[in-house]
């Protein structure tokens, strides 16, 4: 075999049925092309793509912290270094993004092609012909491809593939280990973009098994580096998705269940995709039970294995592929319960290739069957009819990623009786400014998902504190939050900070303290708890000044570069405990950490009047005249300075300036200054 290993050969024919590689390529990735077409325009849709493209705070931190971080419940390195490029080329356009995710899933489903044809000997273009090309157009694989997210799916694929290759050709080449070299850093550049990589090294005594390879010392030695990197990779894994395991779904009997009729779910969707959704809840009952179906899968899984070991147990070949399927997708079976979701398209990727190989041995197996010979072209319209099939599908599917009102649209039809579909069509209209239509599904995922969680309640609670400004609707809200009582829940933090601030606007002083006093005996370092508080103990009746001075200090003890904390203090010392110097000192700190900033130029300047110092208090009125359109308040400030100066002409000015911008001044005031300016 010719050292070049793949694409070298993919000009040479080869004589059986008369299809050349070259051909068969050409027929899988035209088509592949055509069902994703409509990939190129859609836009992001709200399920991670904020986080991973437009928000993605790891884009610019240098590579020891990329490669030492976690990400969104992931460790992958590489996928956030090539989201960081992808996003200094494409910006927050879109189609970039999706059009390399193709390419790459075109790469993908071509190197499905080079595996099967170099793991059949060269022999054969119909079976991998096959494989690949349902590889490319089944509707499962939507998701991978046509979620930007998830490129790191696409992206870890490309390389284990091509590790996938290099042990082919390794076992093919008298064990050459410079193919095992290559297979080597193939995979763990697969680890570094997922970790759903670390079903590799039983890829590979799989490829033995087809081989018929004896088992030896030379066989496990040479699989223990990746073995290593598998035991190692994967317990990095189960760290990071750590925070997202159900923990109510974790006892092992459920566990068992829900993995096994995951499985079950899986095949299904394999046959006969239909139905297919972004989200697939964890089953369960009206009464949040399981239901019998789960119960069932158990009984299911053994008939299908029995019918397998009976059909295909001296079937070398089927075997194989139905046991690829298995190796592959075990890992991600719900036997650890991880998020809100029973099953996923994308964990369809790898794993499905199996079943593909499967189907086309047998498909091959029927067009060469002398028996059938009467029937092939039957049979060959018929294989032809379900890739055109599957293409229109997955093209229909593709479309459903155009955005996030079509993609959780049509999640809430599938499953309307889930809240999490609501929720983030919710999330997606307070983005784009549209609160009533943010509310009214806020408030359907409540009222059609009776178990749905606090973080509902929270969002519309929010809306309607801080958009539309329904303060009762949101203070019955953050007490449903509270309502929740799992103390170990976030949002019970969060909802008595919202809480409290809702009561603090409504003006119940004492409502707010009780609830700030509470969240800090809960957590003695949640420091926006301070902040607040320190506001509520600022501006009650009376005022708490020294208690709100301890609060703000508070806060700039535990986030020392927290502006808004050296503002208010500062305004606090200036305004009402007549500590000047502090004041603007804490001034100084804001614009440090936020130059510009309006309101610090502006109070530094009162501050500056209080103390005298005339000329320095102009000098900030006038820095802040430039920096915004609203004069008014500035105009009458500054007329104050130069009263100060007794300058009453300048001060009539600058008054009557004011009054064009808005601002009433007292007209006892202006007749004063104009009686001392001398002005008609």
């Amino acid at each position: 075999m010719e050292n070049n290993y793949f694409w070298a050969m993919a000009t040479k024919e080869i004589a059986k049925k008369g299809i050349s590689v070259k051909t068969a390529l050409i027929a899988i990735i035209a088509l592949t092309f055509i069902a994703f077409l409509p990939t190129f325009s859609n836009g992001y849709v709200l399920w991670d793509d904020p986080e991973y493209i437009l928000n993605n705070t790891l884009m610019n931190a240098p590579l020891k912290v990329v490669f030492s971080s976690y990400y969104v419940a992931n460790y992958h390195p590489l996928t956030i270094l090539f989201l960081t490029l992808e996003h200094k080329f494409f910006g927050a356009d879109m189609m970039g993004y999706h059009a390399i995710s193709l390419l790459l899933h075109l790469a993908n489903t071509s190197l499905v092609f080079f595996f099967i044809y170099y793991l059949l000997g060269k022999k054969n273009v119909m079976i991998p012909l096959i494989t690949a090309l349902l590889f490319g157009v089944h509707p499962m694989h939507v998701e991978s491809v046509a979620w930007a997210s998830e490129l790191k799916d696409v992206l870890y694929s490309l390389f284990f593939l091509a590790s996938l290759i290099c042990y082919v050709l390794y076992m093919q080449n008298g064990k050459q280990l410079e193919y095992l070299g290559y297979a080597f850093v193939l995979y763990l550049v697969s680890l570094f973009s997922k970790g759903q990589a670390v079903t590799l090294p039983l890829c590979f005594l799989l490829i033995d098994y087809l081989f018929k390879r004896k088992l030896s010392v030379a066989m496990i030695t040479e699989k223990i580096p990746f073995f290593i990197l598998s035991v190692i990779f994967g317990i990095v894994a189960i760290k990071a998705q750590g925070g997202a395991i159900v923990y109510n779904y974790s006892d092992r009997l459920h566990a068992l269940l829900f993995g096994l009729y995951a499985l079950c779910m899986y095949l299904l969707k394999f046959i006969w995709p239909v139905n297919l959704s972004g989200l697939y809840p964890y089953p369960t009952t009206p009464e949040r039970l399981v239901p019998f179906m789960v119960y069932a899968a158990p009984v299911i899984i053994l008939i299908v294995a029995g019918t397998v070991y009976v059909l295909f147990r001296r079937n070398r070949f089927a075997i194989f592929g139905l046991l690829f399927f298995v190796a592959n997708i075990i890992t991600v079976l719900k036997f650890i319960p991880v998020a809100d979701a029973i099953i996923a398209d994308r964990y369809s990727y790898i794993s499905y290739i199996g079943l593909f190989f499967v189907l086309g041995y047998g498909f091959n197996k029927l067009i060469t069957n002398p028996a059938y010979k009467p029937n092939r072209k039957t049979i060959e319209y018929g294989g032809i009819a379900v890739i055109l099939l599957l293409t229109t599908m997955t093209w229909a599917r593709t479309r459903v990623w155009k955005d996030s009102f079509t993609f959780w649209g049509d999640a809430v039809k599938k499953d309307s009786g889930y809240w999490r579909g609501y929720y983030c069509m919710g999330q997606e209209s307070f983005e784009k400014g549209d609160y009533p239509s943010a509310i009214t599904y806020f408030t359907e995922g409540i009222e059609n998902d009776k178990y749905c969680p606090p973080t509902v309640y929270m969002w519309r609670g929010l809306t309607y504190l801080d958009k539309t400004h329904n303060i009762d609707a949101a203070i019955a809200d953050f007490k449903k939050v509270l309502d929740f009582g799992n103390k170990v829940d976030p949002s019970q933090l969060d909802g008595r900070l919202d809480l409290g601030l809702a009561y603090y606007r409504k003006g119940m002083y004492a409502d707010a303290l009780k609830e700030y006093n509470e969240l800090i005996a809960m957590a003695p370092g949640y420091v926006n708890a301070y902040f607040q508080r320190g506001l509520v103990y600022q501006y009650s009746t009376p005022p708490q000044l020294q208690l709100a001075l301890a609060d703000y200090t508070k806060t700039i003890e535990l986030t020392p570069n927290d502006a808004d904390a050296y503002l208010n203090r500062g305004t606090l010392y200036v305004d009402a405990l007549n500590q000047l110097d502090q004041g603007i000192a804490d001034f100084n700190k804001v614009l440090e950490l936020a130059p510009g900033n309006l309101d610090a130029v502006i109070n530094k300047g009162i501050a500056y009047y209080k103390k005298g110092n005339y000329s320095e208090s102009i000098n900030m009125y006038t820095q802040a005249l430039t920096k915004t359109t609203d004069n008014g308040r500035l105009f009458y400030l500054e007329a104050l300075v130069y009263a100060a100066e007794n300058n009453f002409a300048k001060a009539l000015q600058l008054a009557q300036q004011a009054q064009m911008g808005g601002t009433k001044v007292n007209a006892a005031l202006l007749q004063e200054w104009q009686a001392k300016s001398g002005s008609n």
